[in-house]
């Protein structure tokens, strides 16, 4: 604890100096902009002050000053007449209202943003990124997702690829309330890629807090743990303060059920800075797992101090899902207390708002399907008319010729008939197609527990090589090495045999489970491997890999390896090769295996017949549904195997 004291006080000197620092900072961005606006003209200062209100916002964490700025913009943009300005002061407003919980006063300047620029698809969407939120923040999620769909679609076709991860880390927050932390960790880890890709540490920290979050969800600490102290780390070296609060806020929450005393100092640290700041939104969790904290150390009072601050910041804001969360832990501590007429209130006010989030999800569904059956409706009444035309039409004609009737009718009985036997045609190619699918799904279940059922024997191999065989002759070596001071030269060339036996066990048992393939991913896998095979075989064995770095899935990765271990082998074993040259490439949704030797060859007309190795890799690509290429001579051979991952589907 006094530890944590020491820690404590640091924090709070060091809080104070950067606040000093920060305020000296603002004082000097103030001045710096009176001085330059003094010399520009209405439309130009519209626009210096829009810039500055963003700058004070995204750089100083100033919300008074960042609205000041706004005013001054949305001031001199109707001065001047200069109607994108005026425009894109009402996006600011709508942001600033956004975070201070005033959403439908927000929702109105991002409309009239929107109606502006609605020919410029990017400004569009940063108003829709905002709207997202708010959609959020009431508990619409699928108003919500269908507005940061829309957005991706957008950034999307303009290639835009960091807008495109800010998108996908917005739809992971939606997921991730609404319970779904795997399809939240997709999205998650998706935007990290590109985040990183860009070397943007503020965005990737966010993203590793996100995705520690979902982890949390999933109640894997291990995971969520690691995320969090990534995220941590990436905050203290960019000293962004709020997004070191944003995390020590995750870390608090994280320990609440293993280490009270840290996740307390965590929060405590946390609100610190949000108070500062003059974040207070954000202090709604904080309060929420202190009063956590208070309950768990039986201090009731401040228990309850904790909760009601942040419910009534919560209200403030209209956050329904804080609002949820507090109903139901005030209900489960007045419960515990006995205090069962609090509990039940709480908890009928818990389920209220709780019904109403799915109500609302609920609407929006019942509302996408009504749009649905009025679209199918109007289509279905323009067929009507079009079938009572043609009947008119008909009747027209049974009168002026009966010749033509009579032949029509004809026709019509047998475009009947052809159309009945068609139709039981198309059914009965519909059943021959659905045995051939029911077959095809066997075959690859058969495979694929094949598969796992070798993989899991290669396992036991290698491990009762390891543990036992290797471990055996580690010990007879030492035994002999205590009989070297005879210096018997048979003894010291059984030492030598004995350790080029371990260097073979140990490359067997990584063959069987390659460890690179466990910790890293399969390009690593197969470089370890070639090396590996060079030091005990006599031909030459390079690797070269091609195209995007790209994580398949463990599956596909484990039988590629081992198609390539398949390859390798029946070149230094069938084909006498001097050299084997390995290539692996990746491009877009193809992964392409390229195996070629300078071997004797074989003949291709004989390769469905060819032992068990090539039966073994012609199952592992069927099972990938892939295709596979021999071409072979005397001056060698050549196998080219091309993967699809759009069309693998056995995650």
């Amino acid at each position: 604890m006094a530890h944590y004291k020491h820690i404590w006080f640091a924090f709070i000197l060091m809080s104070q100096m950067l606040f000093a620092f920060q305020k000296d900072a603002v004082v000097q961005f103030k001045d710096s902009i009176h001085v330059e606006v003094a010399q520009l003209s209405d439309s130009l200062r519209a626009q210096r002050y829009y810039n500055a209100s963003f700058y004070a916002l995204r750089h100083l964490n100033d919300l008074s000053l960042s609205r000041s700025y706004a005013d001054s913009a949305m001031l001199y943009a109707k001065k001047s007449g200069f109607k994108d300005s005026e425009a894109k002061s009402h996006f600011q407003y709508g942001l600033l209202d956004r975070i201070e919980g005033h959403y439908d006063s927000a929702l109105e300047h991002l409309d009239k943003n929107i109606q502006y620029f609605k020919t410029d698809s990017t400004l569009v969407a940063y108003s829709l990124f905002q709207i997202g939120v708010i959609h959020r923040a009431l508990g619409n999620y699928d108003k919500s997702l269908e507005t940061y769909l829309d957005i991706l679609n957008i950034f999307e076709k303009k290639k835009d690829s960091f807008a495109i991860a800010s998108t996908l880390n917005s739809i992971g927050n939606i997921y991730g309330e609404m319970k779904k932390p795997d399809e939240a960790i997709s999205n998650f880890s998706d935007a990290l890629t590109i985040f990183e890709s860009k070397k943007s540490l503020r965005d990737i920290g966010n993203a590793h807090e996100n995705i520690s979050k979902m982890y949390l969800l999933k109640n894997d600490t291990l995971a969520a743990k690691m995320h969090v102290n990534k995220a941590l780390e990436i905050a203290r070296t960019s000293q962004e303060d709020y997004q070191i609060a944003r995390v020590l806020s995750t870390l608090g929450k994280l320990n609440l059920n293993s280490d009270i005393e840290a996740a307390y100092q965590y929060l405590l640290e946390a609100k610190q800075i949000f108070e500062d700041k003059d974040f207070r939104r954000d202090l709604i969790p904080i309060y929420r797992d202190l009063g956590t904290y208070y309950q768990k150390k039986a201090n009731y009072k401040q228990a309850f101090e904790a909760y009601q601050t942040s419910l009534n910041i919560a209200e403030d804001y209209n956050e329904q899902p804080y609002l949820r969360d507090v109903y139901f832990r005030l209900s489960e501590l007045h419960h515990a207390l006995g205090n069962y007429k609090q509990a039940f209130d709480y908890q009928k006010q818990y389920v209220v708002i709780k019904d109403s989030l799915f109500n609302s999800e609920s609407l929006e569904t019942i509302n996408r399907l009504q749009k649905q059956f009025e679209v199918k409706k109007k289509d279905n009444e323009i067929y009507k008319q079009q079938l009572l035309l043609e009947t008119q039409k008909n009747e027209i004609q049974k009168k002026n010729m009966w010749f033509n009737y009579t032949l029509g009718l004809v026709f019509l009985l047998v475009l009947i008939s052809v159309s009945i036997w068609l139709v039981y045609k198309q059914r009965q190619k519909r059943k021959d197609q659905e045995l051939v699918m029911l077959k095809n799904e066997a075959q690859i279940n058969s495979l694929e527990s094949l598969i796992e059922g070798e993989e899991k024997e290669r396992l036991r191999i290698a491990k009762e090589l390891h543990d036992g065989v290797n471990g055996d002759l580690s010990a007879i070596k030492h035994k002999l090495n205590t009989l070297l001071e005879l210096n018997n030269t048979t003894i010291k060339e059984a030492v030598v045999m004995i350790d080029k036996s371990c260097e073979q066990v140990r490359a067997i048992s990584h063959n069987l489970v390659p460890p690179a393939l466990e910790n890293f991913d399969l390009q690593s896998a197969i470089s370890d491997y070639c090396t590996n095979m060079n030091n005990i075989h006599k031909p030459l064995i390079q690797f070269d890999y091609l195209g995007d770095d790209v994580t398949l899935p463990k599956l596909m990765e484990v039988n590629i390896y081992r198609i390539t271990q398949e390859l390798v082998i029946n070149s230094i074993k069938h084909a006498e090769a001097s050299e084997i040259n390995v290539q692996l490439s990746v491009r877009n949704k193809t992964v392409q295996l390229a195996v070629d030797d300078d071997g004797k060859g074989f003949d291709t007309a004989h390769v469905q017949t060819d032992g068990i190795g090539i039966s073994n890799i012609k199952s592992r690509v069927a099972f990938l549904n892939g295709e596979i290429d021999f071409v072979s001579s005397e001056k060698g051979t050549s196998v080219n195997i091309f993967i699809d991952k759009s069309k693998y589907n056995h995650d």
